[in-house]
C-alpha cells in the first residue's frame, strides 16, 4: 500500500513499540486476505489470533487489570490503520475492544475480581440497545429477548447485552429502567442472520436468549458511573463513535490507496496513450479527496484529544467540545460516503469488480455509516450549543 496519509505525530511514536507497532506486521496478510474473509464471511481465525496477541482487544482496558490503556485517540488509531487493510476486521476490532465501555457501571468487585481476575485478554460480542426483557428475581434477573448485531467471528468469553426492567418504575428523568448485562457464552443461542451489503465478514449476527438467570452484580445502569480505573471510561455515555469513525477514515484511506494504484496503470479507453494520472483534471481532484479525508482524520483526532485532555484531569468535556467530538461523528460517517462516491467515479469501470478491493471499501463504509453513531443528533446540539441555547444534553 501506498502511504498518503501516515502520522508522524510524536504521540504516534510511542504507540509504534506498542500494540500500533504489533499491528502493523500482520496488515499485508489482513489484506491480502480480504477477499477471502468476505467470501467466508468470517475474519480468519489466524488473523484473530494474531491480533489478539498484540493486544488488540485489551487495548482500551486499564494496566492495572492486564490492559495497554490506550485512550480513546490511540486506540482510534489502531482501528484506523487495521480498517485501511480490511474494513471487516477494523469494525471486529473496534467492536470488541471498545464494547467495554458499556459495562463500566458494573460493580468493581465484579470487574476486577470476576470478569478481569485472571487478565485482560477476553472476547467480547454482544448488543446495547436493550432489546430483551427482565424479570427481578430474588438475587438478579430473569432474561430473555433477541439481539441483532453481534458483531465478531470469534467465540466469545463474555456476552453483552441491554434490557429493560419490566414493571419497575420509570428513571428520573422519564426514561425506562434500562440495564445492561455480562453473560456467559453458553447461555445464548447465536442465529446465522449476517448476510448484508458491507461489512460482510464481521459476523454481526442475532443472537437470543429465553428466561436466562444473571446474577445482579453482573448487571448495572445502561447509563450510569464508572467502575473501569481509566480515564477512557469517564467520559459522558456515546456509542464509541470514535472507533467507528477510525474505520470509516481507514476504508477511505485505502480506497484512496487504491485508486494510486490505478492511477498509475488505467489507460482511458479512448486514449490509451497516457494513464489517468497523467490527467490534469484527475490529479486535482485525487488531490481533493485526499485532503478531505486527511481533514476528516484531523478532526477525529483533534475533538478526541480535547474531551481525553478532560478525562484525564477528572473533569467534563464542556457542552460544545463534547458536541464538536460527537458531531463529529455525525459528520465524519456522512462525508466518508461522500467522498467513497467520489473515488469510485474516479476508479471508472475498475471499481466495480469484486476483484477490486475497493467496492468493498466503499460498500464497507454505507454499512458503517447506517449505525446510530453517525445518526446521533449530535449536530443539532451542537448547533444549539453554538446558538447560544444552553446545554442541550
Amino acid at each position: 500500500m501506498t502511504t498518503l496519509l501516515e502520522s508522524t505525530s510524536s504521540p504516534d511514536q510511542a504507540a509504534d513499540h506498542g500494540v500500533l507497532g504489533r499491528v502493523r506486521a500482520h496488515l499485508p496478510e489482513i489484506a491480502a486476505r480480504s477477499a477471502e474473509a468476505e467470501a467466508a464471511r468470517a475474519v480468519p481465525a489466524e488473523i484473530i489470533a494474531a491480533l489478539r496477541e498484540a493486544g488488540v482487544f485489551r487495548m482500551s482496558l486499564p494496566r492495572a487489570w492486564g490492559g495497554e490503556q490506550l485512550d480513546l485517540v490511540e486506540s482510534a488509531r489502531v482501528v484506523r490503520e487495521i480498517s485501511r487493510a480490511d474494513g471487516s476486521t477494523g469494525w471486529t476490532v473496534q467492536a470488541a475492544s471498545m464494547a467495554w465501555f458499556f459495562v463500566r457501571s458494573l460493580p468493581r468487585a465484579t470487574l476486577e475480581k470476576e470478569v478481569f481476575g485472571e487478565g485482560a485478554d477476553l472476547m467480547l460480542r454482544g448488543a446495547i440497545a436493550p432489546k430483551g426483557t427482565a424479570v427481578e428475581v430474588e438475587g438478579g434477573y430473569r432474561l430473555s429477548g433477541r439481539w441483532p448485531l453481534a458483531s465478531g467471528s470469534f467465540t466469545p468469553d463474555r456476552i453483552l447485552a441491554g434490557f429493560v426492567v419490566e414493571g419497575a418504575p420509570p428513571l428520573p428523568d422519564g426514561r425506562p429502567d434500562m440495564r445492561v448485562a455480562l453473560i456467559r457464552p453458553e447461555q445464548v443461542t447465536f442465529l446465522d442472520t449476517w448476510d448484508a451489503v458491507g461489512l460482510r465478514a464481521t459476523q454481526s449476527t442475532d443472537f437470543t436468549m429465553d428466561d436466562v438467570f444473571v446474577p445482579a452484580r453482573f448487571t448495572g445502569p445502561l447509563v450510569g458511573g464508572n467502575n473501569i480505573p481509566a480515564p477512557f471510561y469517564g467520559l459522558p455515555y456515546t456509542a464509541t463513535g470514535a472507533s467507528h469513525d477510525a474505520v470509516i477514515i481507514g476504508c477511505l484511506e485505502g480506497a484512496l490507496d487504491d485508486l494510486a494504484e490505478l492511477a498509475a496503470t488505467k489507460r482511458p479507453a479512448f486514449n490509451p496513450g497516457v494513464v489517468i494520472g497523467e490527467d490534469p483534471v484527475f490529479q486535482e481532484r485525487f488531490a481533493e479527496l485526499h485532503l478531505r479525508t486527511a481533514a476528516l482524520n484531523a478532526l477525529l483526532e483533534q475533538s478526541g484529544r480535547v474531551v481525553m485532555d478532560r478525562a484525564l484531569t477528572g473533569e467534563e468535556p464542556t457542552p460544545a467540545e463534547w458536541f464538536t467530538h460527537t458531531g463529529g461523528h455525525q459528520h465524519i460517517h456522512h462525508e466518508g460516503i461522500r467522498i467513497l462516491n467520489e473515488v469510485m467515479t474516479l476508479s471508472g469501470s475498475s471499481g466495480l469488480y469484486s476483484s477490486n478491493p475497493m467496492q468493498r471499501r466503499w460498500r464497507d463504509v454505507r454499512c458503517v455509516s447506517q449505525h446510530v453513531a453517525g445518526n446521533n443528533g449530535s449536530l443539532r446540539r451542537l448547533g444549539a450549543v453554538l446558538s447560544g441555547q444552553g446545554d442541550v444534553r
